[in-house]
Order: structure tokens, then C-alpha cells, then sequence
């Protein structure tokens, strides 16, 4: 929600970089990704997509690596003063990322984060990702909230049913009207 989504001609700039079609490409990068959310090494991650594609070129490494950081770390700029302003209102704030050390490194570089979240939990330093319970309830714990007394914002329906297992409050961010909703959503929330 801080980030907008994946970078479209970024992605076809990956795959143009390695000589395949987009679909394909895609395939092959989300087959290990998940692994690379869970703490494996970029060099490993992109070794095995590239076997995937039948590439074996190493020298583009460099060059995916920096154009995925880059297709991730477009950001949502009303979202983060919109967590800060909440947070300066005194309500406990948190980011819940899958993410790879590559990316969080670009965000933390970029973003005064603990100005902004009392707590940062990412898949790769906790080796459990989003939708596992693992990660939610390790968050729940850092932050020092129950369930009920939480919100879990995203836009993949996977993680808002699995929040919404644990008993969490949540809002599914998504249409062409989601920053709104939001604001208007939570706005409401905190008047309680």
C-alpha cells in the first residue's frame, strides 16, 4: 500500500534484458519467489529463474536485480503521510512486508522508517511470509496489540483472509478508489 504495484515496463525491461517474452518471464519469476521473500540470497533467486528461462548469461544479474528494486519502490506518497500523520495522532503503526533485503534496503535509504512505524517486520528477516500465520501473529507481538485491537490493510485477498483468520480488523486495498476509501475508512475508525 506504501509502494504502488509492480512497475509495468519494468518488468518488460527484465524480460527484454534476458531475450524472452513477458509471460514467460513472469512465470519463471514468480516460481521462486517466495523463496526469496523467506530470506534466499538475489544471486540464488535469480540463478534459478534464469535456469528456468534457459538463460545462462550471468553478466544481466546486476541489471535484474537493480531494475526489481526499482519496480517495487515506486511510492504511494499520500500513504506514508497519511501512516505518519496516524502515528503522530499516537496510534501504533507497523509495516507487514514480503519483501527481499535488495528492496528494503532501497526503502530504508529512502524512507525515515522509524519516524514513521513503531515496528517493521519483513518476510526475509523473520523467514515466514505473508499469508503464513507466523508473520502476523510475530507482528501482533512486536507491536504489542491483540487482534481484534489491529488493522491489516492489503491488496492481495490471500493475506486479508488469513489477518481475518487471526481475528484482525482489515481493509482489502483495492479499485481505482482505494486511497479514498481508506481515508475515509479509517477517519472513521479513529473518531470512535
Amino acid at each position: 500500500m506504501l509502494s504502488l504495484p509492480q512497475d509495468s515496463d519494468l518488468v518488460d525491461r527484465m524480460a527484454a534484458s534476458v531475450g524472452v517474452e513477458r509471460g514467460r518471464f513472469e512465470r519463471a519469476y514468480w516460481r521462486h519467489r517466495r523463496a526469496y521473500d523467506l530470506g534466499r540470497r538475489a544471486t540464488d533467486y535469480w540463478r534459478d529463474t534464469l535456469h528456468d528461462l534457459g538463460v545462462s548469461d550471468r553478466a544481466v544479474l546486476e541489471s535484474l536485480i537493480d531494475l526489481d528494486v526499482q519496480s517495487w519502490t515506486r511510492y504511494r506518497e499520500p500513504m506514508w503521510t497519511l501512516a505518519r500523520d496516524v502515528r503522530v495522532s499516537g496510534v501504533k503503526t507497523a509495516i507487514l512486508s514480503n519483501g527481499v533485503p535488495e528492496v528494503m534496503a532501497r526503502v530504508r535509504a529512502d524512507r525515515p522508517l522509524a519516524e514513521i512505524f513503531d515496528v517493521v517486520v519483513v518476510s526475509y528477516e523473520l523467514g515466514h511470509a505473508k499469508p503464513d500465520r507466523e508473520i502476523y501473529e510475530a507482528t501482533l507481538s512486536r507491536i504489542g496489540v491483540l487482534p481484534h485491537d489491529a488493522l491489516f490493510v492489503d491488496d492481495r485477498s490471500e493475506n486479508i483472509t488469513a489477518a481475518e483468520e487471526l481475528g484482525l480488523q482489515t481493509f482489502h486495498f483495492t479499485g481505482g478508489d482505494r486511497f479514498g476509501r481508506f481515508q475515509a475508512y479509517l477517519t472513521e475508525e479513529l473518531s470512535k
